[in-house]
């Protein structure tokens, strides 16, 4: 499975129209195109920041321009501007239901290329187990650029609390990364979830 992680960088005031816009008017046309596996909307209405990620069993057939044009009608409801990025799903779990209003941890992975599978494997394996242990965890997702050996760890949490607690065991095993497996965390955004669908078929 792919995904198309879009990102709008629009305005404060604007952040509603665009999250409306995708829901209302966008989410019907991503689902219901040929080899979509579902739609995840987040947001960040401080920074003005509104994330939709969808999910393909090929990634060509997210470039139809239907979809194009919906991304951008999206773009400018919000008031800001579009960015796209495209990975494989390396790992997907999801152990808890996540209610809309649960914190969203984006965490940008770095991986070295001559270690990526070591590096997946670590974060697979390892990593997301010890976050598994902490509490209020609802969902994981790893997404890679095998190529470019960058990545996005997604966690879905209910509450702040708990990606704070999980934020500290990301810290406290970042030594342990980069050593054993070449992966590093250069960063991280939190959002708030506010939908999320996934299709079997």
């Amino acid at each position: 499975m792919y995904a198309r992680v879009n990102i709008i960088f629009g305005t404060k005031g604007k952040v509603g129209a665009g999250l409306t816009h995708l829901e209302k008017s966008d989410r019907d046309v991503v689902e219901s195109a040929a080899g979509n596996r579902g739609l995840t909307t987040l947001v960040d209405r401080k920074a003005g920041i509104v994330v939709a990620m969808s999910y393909w069993d090929d990634l060509r057939r997210s470039c139809d321009a239907v979809l194009t044009e919906a991304r951008a009608g999206a773009a400018t409801a919000a008031g800001g501007v579009l960015v796209t990025e495209n990975y494989e799903v390396a790992l997907a779990e999801q152990p808890a239901e996540a209610d809309p209003g649960s914190a969203v941890q984006m965490t940008h992975v770095q991986l070295e290329p001559a270690r990526l599978d070591a590096g997946l494997a670590f974060i697979r394996d390892e990593l997301v187990q010890h976050l598994s242990a902490s509490s209020g965890l609802c969902g994981a997702e790893l997404l890679i650029d095998r190529e470019a050996g960058a990545g996005l760890l997604v966690t879905t949490w209910t509450d702040q609390d708990a990606t704070d607690r999980a934020q500290a065991v990301l810290d406290e095993h970042r030594g342990e990364a980069e050593q054993r497996a070449g992966a590093t965390f250069p960063g991280a955004e939190s959002y708030l979830l506010v939908r999320r669908s996934a299709r079997s078929n």
